[in-house]
C-alpha cells in the first residue's frame, strides 16, 4: 500500500526532499562557476554581480540547510 505524502502549504511535500535538494545544489554549483568565471574573465571587475552571485549561492545554501534530512 503506498504511503500518503505529508503535504504542507500549496503543494510542498516533506517527506520527498531529494528533487529540490537536487536542484538547489546544481543552482549552487552552477553559480559558482558563473562566479568564478566573472572573478577571472578579463580585466574588467563587476563588482555588483560578484555580490549578487555571493547572495544567490548563500540563499541556497540556507534553503538547503532548512530542509529535513531524507533517506
Amino acid at each position: 500500500m503506498k504511503k500518503n505524502a505529508t503535504v504542507v502549504g500549496i503543494g510542498v511535500n516533506l517527506s520527498r526532499t531529494d528533487q529540490l535538494r537536487a536542484k538547489l545544489m546544481g543552482e549552487v554549483s552552477e553559480y559558482e562557476r558563473q562566479l568564478s568565471e566573472l572573478k577571472t574573465n578579463g580585466t574588467y571587475v563587476n563588482f555588483t554581480m560578484i555580490q549578487t552571485y555571493k547572495e544567490l549561492i548563500a540563499a541556497r545554501k540556507d534553503m538547503l540547510g532548512r530542509l529535513p534530512v531524507t533517506y
